[in-house]
């Protein structure tokens, strides 16, 4: 369901029943309009925004109100979360909490990690009833005080000997604290777990590589052959009216060898819908078969009620593609490219083979976007291709933590010249409305509005605002240093405000950055925070 749908129907029944102190219980966590309460905003995942005070004739005099400078240097990809006139953001080592209108800290808590996996990040937090819930690189998942960030409870989740560590963002519901493991570059396996919000009690476990039954038979039956990968480390979205979780799962382990593993994989580089109060599978959808260019589903597929009156599921991959698909995920809408797609079926060999879209996607771990009132989605992509040697097999040794991925060059040789695109495409036919072009890849978060605003962000340190209808650029600022984190909007005070939380320093992506932070705007003649 819509969030804003959600929302009505949740105040109209408790207000019938006498009951509105219910009904506000109830969306604490959901996406409201003073708020950015998620990593990708509400349950749905669409990031759209209900709030219009900033709009396309005034958006162009937005001025920065507040920086919250970071005393770290790291790859910065943190989604804000704004709970009242609190923001939270995480780095590997370290949470923050800053007034969201002036970027004043008001508490930070530091993570002393013990047997760290190689994960170098932690993308953000998500909140429930006081309280703040993150995943650390060394498997530990800890719920802190939202208020001092005093620790409530610290608990192993996943085992970052064996590879695993979190680098994804939880989702909360019903009192239980959703979040999967990363690793699969690293011959771990993934899995996707539930744990009671009081207590840090699991509740119960998903593997993404299955160990029984007819999908185990997508990979070879040798147990001199290792079973690896199945990662998540973005996010997730659930449907609250079925209680169905929606992850995405990453590539295959070793990453680039296929006749290592012969067989389609799953559920690997798919999408999966989970019963949220048990882990059963309900359905899935491998939008890669056999995967070996790395080619994860690494951001979160959203939810939504398209024009036409149908419930969809969107998701995009690092395959270069978007696609429309039903909540079932049995049944493909549509299947539309977001990139260019280049030698995708040639054999990888030891001479080495180039490829687009590379090892970097395609859509990385921020995904698609949805207006309603264009019934549009909106796809940021990476164009920018890779060229990988296989190394020999000597080299597939499986000894987590350390990398399992089958090529003698790493993740590949990068073109030296790279690209990217946010496209705009019809949510029922699939069909491109536009496309934005630009000359550095797009892996920050896109944010629609519903005053037909686009808010997003680029690798050259450039906040801008596009019409949403059209791809024009109404906004371009310089900030300083690459984006690869959240850009999000929420009110306090009467005061529309919009958050880019940028400073990516990242060996992989090839961007160079002084210290994180998080820089706030507004328009002018508005409250001084």
């Amino acid at each position: 369901m819509n969030y804003i749908q959600h929302f009505i129907a949740i105040v109209t029944i408790a207000f019938a029943c006498g009951s509105a102190t219910s009904a506000l219980a109830q969306i604490e966590t959901q996406k409201s309009d003073t708020e950015w309460p998620g990593y990708n905003g509400g349950y749905d995942a669409t990031r759209f925004s209900a709030l219009a005070q900033i709009n396309k004739e005034n958006v162009a005099s937005l001025q920065e109100v507040a920086r919250f400078k970071i005393p770290e240097t790291l790859s910065f990809q943190s989604g804000p979360v704004v709970i009242a006139d609190t923001m939270f953001v995480t780095t590997l080592v370290n949470t923050y909490a800053v007034d969201a209108r002036n970027g004043q800290q008001r508490w930070a808590r530091h993570h002393d990690l013990k047997d760290p996996g190689p994960g170098r990040l932690g993308r953000g937090v998500a909140y429930a009833d006081g309280r703040v819930f993150r995943g650390l690189t060394d498997g530990h998942l800890v719920a802190l005080d939202a208020k001092t960030g005093e620790v409530i409870w610290d608990v192993v989740g996943a085992d970052s000997k064996a590879g695993e560590f979190y680098t994804s963002v939880p989702v909360l519901w019903e009192g239980r604290v959703f979040i999967g493991n990363a690793g699969s570059d690293y011959g771990a396996i993934g899995h996707v777990r539930a744990f009671e919000a009081n207590t840090g009690r699991r509740l119960w476990n998903f593997d993404t590589i299955p160990s029984t039954g007819d999908a185990a038979k997508t990979w070879p039956d040798d147990p001199a052959r290792v079973k690896a990968g199945g990662g998540t480390y973005s996010s997730y979205a659930l449907d609250t009216e079925a209680g169905l979780l929606y992850s995405p799962v990453g590539n295959p382990g070793p990453d680039f060898v296929r006749d290592y593993r012969p067989g389609d994989n799953l559920y690997t580089s798919s999408v999966v819908v989970l019963d949220a109060r048990t882990g059963e599978l309900k359905g899935y959808q491998q939008l890669v078969k056999n995967d070996f260019h790395d080619w994860d589903v690494a951001a979160s597929p959203i939810l939504f009620t398209s024009k036409a009156g149908r419930k969809m599921v969107a998701a995009a991959g690092k395959n270069g593609y978007v696609y429309g698909l039903s909540p079932d995920l049995h049944e493909v809408f549509f299947k539309t490219p977001v990139t260019r797609i280049e030698n995708v079926d040639a054999p990888l060999t030891a001479e080495g083979t180039r490829f687009l879209p590379g090892t970097q996607g395609g859509t990385n771990w921020y995904g698609p976007s949805y207006s309603p009132p264009l019934n549009a989605l909106f796809v940021p992509t990476i164009d920018w291709g890779t060229t990988i040697k296989l190394a020999g097999p000597e080299s597939l040794k499986h000894e987590p933590p350390k990398p399992f991925i089958g090529s003698a060059n790493g993740f590949g040789e990068q073109d030296p010249q790279r690209f990217g695109h946010i496209t705009a495409v019809d949510a029922d036919s699939g069909k491109v409305i536009w496309t934005y072009d630009t000359d550095t890849p797009m892996v920050a978060a896109v944010t629609p509005t519903a005053s037909g605003l686009l808010f997003t962000a680029d690798t050259k340190g450039n906040f801008i605002a596009l019409d949403a209808a059209s791809g024009t650029v109404l906004l371009k600022k310089a900030l300083g240093d690459p984006v690869g984190g959240g850009v999000v909007t929420y009110m306090l005070g009467g005061v529309q405000y919009v958050a880019v939380a940028g400073g990516m320093k990242n060996p992989i992506v090839l961007t160079d950055s002084g210290p994180a932070w998080v820089a706030i705007f507004s328009l002018p003649g508005r409250p001084k925070p």
